[in-house]
């Protein structure tokens, strides 16, 4: 049975009279005046009643000599009300697709460039954001409070809020000492992919022109490298002037004075300024205004640090200062 069918059962026996109507013709096929006469109701009133009850297809009509027979069709009577409540106004696939969009635009409305602005009000928005902090515990560890909050802090700078929601909501359990997330054998987690930029409300004329004019005016940010060319080690930073960092960084090479890496400084000494280059990792899309720079630059340092691992033998990054900014 489709769905509109269904709905217009529905809605046809949804009166009191077309339920007399249909009682009788049950029990035999009648005439349009016998029908009228039998429930006390105009000939007209009985065939507007009679052209609902025919769309949803429970009567039908025949000719016979000079009259029109109605008569009820009796083997659709035999469907259940299971069979027609079940009957989907979309396939399943359909539906899955609305919902997956609808996850969509929550995230494109919290996050943006990979970092949650703020909490979504809603709980039904809230619990799709908690997904996706949820996501990044792996199924069957255990996590110390501090591991918990490495997780939680590049994303958003209130982890200690959203550590709590990820237990009361279910999606992490705790003990004493440690956090793990739960999974029930055979689920299927449907992962959303963070949006790296979030469409913003479109405006018009002024809001527009001074986007642009912000956009052509600002320098590129994003993550670099310092790699030394002979052993292969790498210091990794962020700049909101990826230009002026490369020009600045370049220069105390050349002068042989670096401040922020005394294993560098070392290196430096041994092999010379001509043994190094910069090069960018990655640059920032275009902030919208009033977007946390800081926050983002920092994330994203983070990732590529945790990535590429330039500590200790592989680079000049402090791992303490790696781990302070994790929020251990």
């Amino acid at each position: 049975m489709k769905a509109e069918q269904s709905i217009a059962i529905m809605k046809a026996l949804a009166d009191e009279s077309r339920l007399a109507i249909v009682r009788s013709l049950l029990e035999q096929s009648q005439y349009v005046e016998e029908i009228a006469k039998r429930h006390a109701l105009a000939p007209s009133t009985v065939s507007f009643h009679l052209k609902k009850l025919e769309q949803a297809g429970l009567v039908s009509s025949k000719k016979e000599q000079y009259y029109v027979v109605i008569q009820a069709n009796v083997s659709l009577f035999d469907t259940t009300l299971k069979d027609i409540v079940s009957a989907s106004p979309a396939s399943k696939d359909l539906q899955n697709e609305r919902i997956d969009d609808y996850h969509r635009k929550v995230l494109e409305s919290f996050f943006r460039h990979g970092t949650l602005e703020k909490l979504p009000a809603q709980h039904k928005k809230r619990l799709i954001v908690l997904e996706q902090f949820a996501d990044r515990f792996e199924s069957g560890r255990r996590y110390s409070e501090q591991e918990v909050t490495g997780i939680i802090k590049p994303l958003f700078d209130d982890y200690c809020t959203i550590r709590r929601l990820l237990v009361d909501e279910g999606f992490v359990q705790r003990d004493d000492t440690t956090y793990w997330r739960k999974m029930i054998d055979n689920e299927q987690v449907v992962k959303y992919a963070l949006p790296l930029i979030t469409p913003t409300t479109k405006k018009v004329n002024e809001r527009a022109e001074l986007k642009r004019q912000y956009k052509q005016s600002r320098p590129d940010m994003g993550v670099y490298q310092i790699r030394n060319k002979i052993n292969g080690k790498i210091f990794i930073d962020s700049s909101k002037n990826l230009a002026g960092s490369e020009k600045s960084r370049m220069f105390q090479l050349k002068m042989a004075k670096i401040v922020f890496s005394p294993g560098l400084q070392k290196d430096l000494n041994e092999f010379g300024a001509d043994n190094f280059e910069f090069s960018i990792l990655e640059v920032i899309p275009t902030p919208a205004l009033g977007d946390n720079v800081e926050r983002l630059l920092l994330a994203l340092k983070l990732q590529w640090q945790e990535k590429l691992q330039p500590f200790g033998e592989g680079g000049y990054n402090s791992i303490k200062g790696y781990q302070r900014e994790y929020g251990q």
